[in-house]
């Protein structure tokens, strides 16, 4: 397994695109996610130091060169049941400070307490972490579970995979609902699964949003990739 840089942008009316952050993907060797067997590994002491070995060298290689990147490494839930993800947490707020950033994701399958993730963004948000959460409205990140995080958060992610068997008005009916939302509570909202120019230019130009997804993917960085060009 080895992680890419996946590209979020600021697109203006004019279809620019500039580089906001980057999200650290996991990637095996066919170029995919590596699926229920990966995530079930991160349940085990095992399967976490073999995570905090590769994203180690990961964010060392990204930001050795280019201190002004700031990059989303994503967190499971269950992962924060070990101390060594909390010492290695520390080890790269220590390191790179607020050019590394955390995003929670909405699988909670081993969390049997309600209000166990609550007090554990809490603590990262101690430790100085610009927190996000992703895919709104998917898994647990629901409306009230993000409610609650809204002292503790500064983004919120909305992808567009969710919605792919819906119509364009019933798609466009979430994005505006999520994006009030944002507005309102003051929060950088990033749409993700943008997939094609039409996508891409339907949301260009509002300064609320962030664009994210396949469309934008080819300024996704590998270690020996230095462009960090986009053009829409």
């Amino acid at each position: 397994m080895y992680n890419i840089f996946q590209p979020i942008l600021s697109v203006d009316q004019a279809m620019n695109a500039e580089i906001d952050t980057y999200e650290m993907l996991i990637r095996n060797n066919n170029g995919e996610f590596p699926g229920n067997n990966f995530l079930h590994s991160l349940t085990t002491q095992e399967g976490n130091d073999t995570w905090i070995k590769a994203s180690r060298k990961s964010l060392r290689d990204a930001l050795k060169d280019q201190q002004n990147r700031k990059i989303y490494i994503n967190l499971e839930p269950c992962q924060m049941k070990f101390e060594s993800i909390w010492q290695f947490l520390e080890e790269i707020r220590e390191a790179y400070h607020d050019h590394v950033a955390i995003e929670i994701t909405e699988r909670r399958e081993t969390i049997h307490s309600l209000d166990y993730l609550d007090r554990e963004i809490q603590r990262l948000k101690k430790m100085g972490f610009e927190l996000a959460i992703d895919d709104v409205c998917a898994g647990n990140n629901s409306y009230a579970f993000i409610k609650r995080q809204l002292k503790a958060i500064s983004r919120i992610k909305l992808s567009l995979l969710l919605f792919k068997d819906e119509d364009d008005k019933t798609l466009i009916s979430f994005v505006d609902a999520w994006l009030a939302f944002a507005k309102k509570h003051q929060l950088t909202f990033v749409i993700e699964g943008i997939s094609n120019r039409q996508l891409a230019k339907k949301f260009a130009g509002n300064p609320v949003v962030l664009q994210q997804g396949f469309y934008w993917g080819k300024g996704t960085l590998h270690f020996e990739n230095k462009d960090e060009r986009i053009k829409g």
